[in-house]
């Protein structure tokens, strides 16, 4: 709602009474030039484009396939980083799997701040290691190994620890 004791609110008042349009399109220059980058990010098409859909395997031994690309807005890539996703996880067997974990029950995304510890809800090093480089609108299926799950999670022999996850909104960290 409104806030009459917003500083930005009553500076533009001010310089609105005392200069008028021209005290407007000089507030409004200021902003476009300080966050202008941002503007066009936010009014730009940043559609999610198919994803090549090849397996990489990291030196951990994540493995993960993308699916989509995501392009809007900031990657995930830096400490303090606060990362919406939508995850689904499951115990996968060789010829069945059962879901631990589903986000869009619940309608809400999981929200995390990246490079945080402790790991909270079905989080672990295996899904920040796996995100890294995405961005809004993108799609991973990441297949973590055991000394990357979460703790507590025991991963029987012979499954896998799987993980559909897609980034919503990436928040850059100010600190």
């Amino acid at each position: 709602g409104f806030n009459q004791f917003d500083p930005v609110l009553t500076a533009t008042r001010g310089l609105s009474r005392r200069f008028g349009l021209a005290g407007g399109l000089a507030i409004f220059g200021i902003l476009l030039a300080v966050e202008g980058d941002e503007i066009v990010k936010a009014l730009g098409s940043a559609e999610p484009v198919a994803g090549a859909g090849e397996v990489v395997t990291l030196q951990q031994g994540l493995s993960y396939t993308e699916s989509l690309v995501g392009r809007a807005g900031d990657a995930v890539s830096l400490p303090g980083a606060v990362v919406g996703l939508g995850i689904k996880v499951s115990v996968a067997f060789p010829d069945s799997a059962k879901v631990i974990f589903d986000s869009d029950e619940d309608g809400k995304p999981v929200a995390f701040k990246y490079g945080q510890r402790p790991f909270q809800n079905v989080l672990c090093e295996g899904v920040e290691l796996g995100i890294k480089g995405m961005k809004a609108g993108g799609r991973r299926r990441l297949v973590v190994p055991a000394a990357l799950a979460p703790k507590g999670v025991e991963v029987p022999p012979g499954a896998a620890l799987v993980y559909d996850v897609e980034v919503k909104e990436v928040l850059p960290g100010y600190f």
